[in-house]
């Protein structure tokens, strides 16, 4: 969809933001930013990026256009910033900074100056346009930069018609926001502040189609969904094609998607313990929870579900839902498919009942690891040292479904079913 710029106020930036994919090619770290949020569209009156080298406007004076850079010194569009050459026509190709400043072109009391493209810093090329002089926002007022809170801004002061549209469409999928700086310039009570919006484009998951990135993503555009099935979608997942998963969208303020169901020995490897019936068997909410059920695992494609590199959460329960495990949070960039015994940077947030402690006859203070040990286990939380088996989430050696906090005794050490999450 093409996006607009309000009417009828000041704007000094407009980030459109996509949270779930890399869109930009700019990381905007002049504002703190990093390439974990990538921004879809970028435009402010100043330097956003230090990997942007292009205009911030380009600007009308009369039958004159503009190219305006940001001010060497404050990255700022300033009467000190320099100019291109002068062209003739608004669509003109981007003019290179010529040696004259703004202040060159500029008769103090006298000259107005409007907008004529606002350039995109994120690397997309998604600049917004008004070829319609008469529609274009001011940004010089009789010599005088346009200010708000001091800062140079653009005024929306025309008709209906004032406004400026992007020269693409700017897709984005998953959550997005679009925040802005504005202000009434016909109420003073309305003070300049950040102002953040869902997208219209932000996927429910219900569907193949409307598919999102995760469960965590779906619970946050849409805080009242409930546990069930849901469709996401990867370009690193199944060969980007949208995949069928389990959704617990209440435990913890939920979010959680399933990577991993084992309820009997019968079946696993250690090659298929992060692999295994993909294509979600289940179809029921009682299927998830039944012991008789098949086996599932997409372990192997969890790093792409997680809400982040690091800071991700994980969550593992046994017998029942919410028994026997807890909530983590994974301090660091671990993988779920790591064959590494060393990743004990987590932190316990929730330890569901009946109390437990980290012991060698139950879970260790680790991060599930990918271990193929002649003892038996291929998934487990065990340095994997003195047999190691308890703590054990995956086996193919007979213990139903896996030895796993032995120390408890209400089950033998042998829950029947484990669950494995991650948001």
């Amino acid at each position: 969809m093409k996006k607009w710029l309000s009417q009828i106020i000041l704007i000094y930036s407009l980030l459109l933001l996509s949270l779930t994919s890399a869109v930009g090619q700019n990381a905007l770290n002049n504002l703190g930013l990093t390439n974990t949020t990538p921004s879809a569209s970028a435009y402010s009156l100043r330097k956003m990026s230090s990997g942007y080298s292009g205009p911030l406007t380009r600007i009308a004076i009369g039958s004159n256009y503009y190219d305006v850079y940001p001010d060497t010194t404050s990255g700022l569009f300033a009467l000190t910033s320099k100019i291109s050459a002068a062209l003739t026509t608004y669509n003109a190709a981007v003019a290179i900074a010529s040696a004259n400043a703004l202040n060159t072109v500029i008769t103090a009391g006298t000259t107005n100056a409007t907008v004529a493209i606002w350039y995109d810093q994120s690397g997309n090329s998604n600049n917004v346009i008004q070829a319609t002089t008469a529609n274009q926002p001011r940004i010089i007022n009789q010599g005088t930069i346009e200010t708000l809170n001091g800062m140079p801004t653009l005024r929306f002061i025309g008709a209906s018609a004032n406004f400026m549209e992007s020269v693409n469409n700017v897709n984005i999928a998953g959550a997005s926001s679009v925040n802005a700086i504005s202000s009434s310039i016909s109420s003073s009570a309305n003070s300049a502040s950040i102002v953040t919006t869902k997208a219209v484009t932000a996927k429910d998951g219900k569907t193949s189609a409307n598919a999102s990135t995760s469960a965590y993503q779906i619970k946050l555009d849409f805080p009242s969904s409930t546990d069930g099935f849901y469709w996401i979608q990867n370009t690193n997942i199944n060969g980007g094609v949208a995949i069928k998963i389990y959704a617990d969208m209440t435990t913890a303020g939920g979010g959680w998607t399933l990577i991993m169901k084992n309820s009997t020995y019968s079946g696993w490897t250690y090659a298929n313990a992060i692999s295994l019936n993909t294509s979600m068997p289940y179809t029921t909410n009682a299927e998830v929870i039944s012991t008789s059920s098949s086996n599932y695992s997409i372990i192997g494609w969890a790093d792409y579900i997680k809400k982040s590199a690091s800071g991700f959460q994980y969550m593992m329960d046994a017998n029942a839902r919410q028994t026997y495990g807890g909530i983590w949070t994974a301090n660091t960039n671990y993988s779920f498919i790591s064959s590494s015994n060393a990743n004990t940077n987590i932190t316990l947030n929730t330890s569901f009942s009946p109390t437990w402690t980290y012991n060698s006859d139950g879970v260790e203070a680790r991060m599930p690891w990918y271990g193929n040990r002649a003892a038996g286990g291929a998934y487990i939380t065990t340095d994997g040292n003195n047999g190691g088996w308890w703590g054990t989430l995956i086996t193919p050696d007979g213990w139903n479904p896996a030895p796993w906090m032995g120390q408890l005794g209400t089950t033998g050490g042998y829950p029947g079913i484990i669950w494995y999450w991650v948001r």
